[in-house]
């Protein structure tokens, strides 16, 4: 889909509802609209939900609000979107067919082709219809099918170039390699800029051996995107064919100084490495694979075969016991295991894991071939270079790999706490909407200094010229009543804001000494802790990083050991704010915040799923519900809140939604 389908939907739509809105619907409207054209999807998407608060019964907020959250890769919310536009508008061809573009990216293809029929029905003569369906049905494997479509989107229309590549694409799986590089050709003529198509064409030439035709694609598109890292990766592939080992390894290098954790590439490095007897090197690559992606079977494989190599036996007997692990019918594991075992003078178990290799091998094959060349095929040193399948996902090798490194760059919303800042247009931008404190609002409007006090995001800072003037107005607050627990508050505040820990513990002690249920100086107070057990633990992992390497670093003693914070005290803060005001939807956020950062990740669910259900329009909760159960390998729950949360206008949310969800 390119961003002029966008502007013909808004150009053609229909709007009778809209007419009959009040004219703050059609400003919305309007304003939603442009940012829809200008790609600005998550702007769009606030926009539209304001009318469907207060329009629920118009289509079009619903339907383009779907589309934006459609090119976010929020395929789910964009299904609910689409269906409610459908539910008011049933004979709308478009909402089907972007439905049904949703739904095929969340591998949903029944519905999804059913979706396709619909909007045929209503337009048979739309060939964009025709050609999603066709590449549906490519996603489907039914090659034939797909082709037919294609051939229908061109009937009506000969010049989109995406129709071709599309055709190409299902010829090639036939292998009919000649007719799909002819369908390349009428693509790139009708667009020359379009690298999908060189990189398809120069992939059926790699297929088909032509080396020298599959570079020059590549390195089209390297000219047109110096980045492209399926360019590098697949130039780099076919320069090893090329018996260009220096070049390939060039290639591999730029791709992966371009995403630092794609497994594939280090796969296909290490392997390379290997081949010029470079084994530590290979070695680094594998494990940065099995780091990446713990279930690798086919990195554990070559590892192994390295640790052989190099006479390491018994750490190659552990790699190929997690291959045989992970793939109990893995012939060449069990033979190349049993050589490990008997360079061990382990007899008897390398006699079973042969006699296991060769009942795999006699069961696979079915007596096709002789013996002795199945052993040769399943013992040989390029085995595990033959199992190389493009099926893993190049741009997101992490996904299914360490959790920390997966997330790398995605952090929690922080806590929520009690701030104050000027009642501005600034103030508009930072608070949060109606999170002003009723219990201090005597306060917040009779002050003379334009003040208020809201909750606020955690890393919302003020200068520091701001906070010493803030620091004066609460000193004399105190000097007029030292018993006056706003000003105690107010000097915990700033003190906070400033990092000036101690003070500010000192502040919301006065303050809970003057008034003990005043609940937000305990709200405040836990944050404060929580950020100075962090400061302190950070400083401490930061002393030892900067010390000599790690290969002269002697063992730490006992007592000089690193520990993790203790947040017992500040989860005994948030307790009491929940005990003196169970219904503050934000203690419950903060305290899953710190359960989160204690690895609590049950508890911190049902943390925030409180703060959802105390104040439902709290976004950051919906995100870092969504993250949790995102890093819990419970994806469809965690895409669903964190559809939410951009709804509710965290643009993170869509960041996160493109890298781990519908894969």
């Amino acid at each position: 889909m390119k961003n002029i389908r966008i502007l013909f939907l808004l150009i053609t739509m229909l709007m009778p509802a809209l007419l009959a809105a009040q004219v703050n619907i059609a400003h919305f409207m309007h304003s939603g609209r442009y940012e829809l054209s200008q790609a600005n999807y998550a702007k769009s998407i606030k926009k539209f939900s304001i009318v469907i608060t207060y329009k629920p019964d118009l289509f079009e907020p619903y339907f383009l609000r779907g589309i934006a959250k459609l090119y976010l890769g929020d395929y789910k919310g964009a299904d609910q979107d689409l269906s409610m536009a459908v539910t008011i508008h049933p004979l709308y061809s478009h909402a089907y067919h972007y439905r049904a573009i949703a739904r095929a990216q969340m591998y949903n293809y029944t519905n999804a082709l059913h979706d396709f029929h619909k909007a045929l029905e209503i337009d048979p003569f739309n060939p964009e219809i025709y050609m999603d369906r066709g590449l549906t049905r490519i996603n489907m494997r039914r090659y034939k099918a797909a082709i037919e479509d294609l051939d229908e989107a061109m009937k009506y229309d000969k010049t989109i170039p995406n129709a071709y590549l599309y055709r190409a694409i299902a010829k090639s799986y036939l292998e009919e390699n000649e007719s799909a590089i002819e369908d390349c050709n009428k693509a790139l003529m009708l667009d020359y800029f379009n690298t999908d198509a060189y990189l398809k064409r120069g992939q059926i030439y790699y297929e088909m051996k032509e080396y020298d035709k599959a570079i020059a694609d590549f390195e089209q598109i390297l000219d047109l995107d110096g980045n492209n890292s399926l360019a590098l990766f697949h130039r780099g592939l076919t320069r090893i064919n090329t018996g260009d080992t220096t070049a390939a390894l060039r290639d591999f290098d730029k791709v992966i100084r371009n995403n630092p954790y794609n497994a594939l590439t280090y796969y296909n490095r290490a392997w390379l490495k290997a081949s010029t007897k470079d084994y530590e090197a290979s070695l680094r690559d594998y494990n940065m694979v099995v780091s990446i992606n713990p279930n690798n079977v086919y990195a554990y494989y070559g590892r192994a075969y390295i640790f052989q190599l190099t006479e390491q036996y018994e750490e190659a007997i552990i790699d190929y016991s997690k291959c045989i692990e992970l793939f109990p019918d893995f012939a060449g594991a069990y033979l190349q295991r049993s050589g490990a075992k008997h360079m061990l003078n382990e007899h008897e178990g390398a006699r079973q894991d042969n006699e296991k290799a060769f009942e795999i091998i006699n069961m696979l094959n079915e007596g096709d071939a002789s013996t002795e060349a199945l052993l040769k095929a399943y013992t040989d040193s390029s085995y595990f270079q033959k199992l190389i399948a493009f099926e893993s996902d190049f741009n997101n090798g992490n996904m299914t790999g360490e959790i920390n490194r997966a997330f790398e760059g995605i952090e929690l919303q922080p806590n929520l706490i009690v701030q104050f800042i000027k009642k501005d247009k600034d103030f508009v931008k930072k608070k949060r909407a109606g999170y002003t404190i009723k219990e201090i609002t005597e306060y917040n409007m009779n002050n003379e200094d334009n003040l208020t006090f809201a909750i606020l995001n955690a890393d919302i800072q003020e200068d520091a010229e701001a906070l010493k003037y803030h620091l004066k107005i609460a000193d004399s607050m105190l000097r007029e009543n030292s018993s006056n627990y706003i000003g105690h508050f107010l000097k915990g505040v700033v003190n906070g804001m400033a990092q000036n820990y101690t003070n500010s513990l000192d502040a919301y002690d006065n303050a809970i000494t003057l008034s003990p249920k005043f609940v937000y100086a305990y709200f405040n107070r836990a944050n404060t802790k929580y950020e100075l057990e962090e400061y302190l633990y950070n400083d401490k992992v930061y002393a030892d990083d900067v010390t000599i390497s790690w290969e002269k670093v002697p063992p730490p003693a006992k007592e000089d050991i690193i520990k993790e914070p203790d947040f017992t005290t500040v989860l005994q803060d948030y307790n009491t704010v929940i005990q003196l005001k169970p219904n503050l939807p934000f203690a419950y956020f903060n305290r899953g915040n710190i359960r989160n950062r204690l690895k609590d990740y049950n508890s911190a669910i049902l943390d925030y799923s409180q703060a959802i259900q105390l104040e439902p329009e709290l976004a950051e909760a919906w995100f870092n519900r969504g993250l949790t159960y995102i890093y819990l390998d419970k994806l469809d729950n965690g895409c669903g809140d964190l559809s939410k949360a951009g709804e509710l206008g965290i643009k993170e949310a869509y960041g996160v939604i493109k890298r781990f969800c519908y894969k």
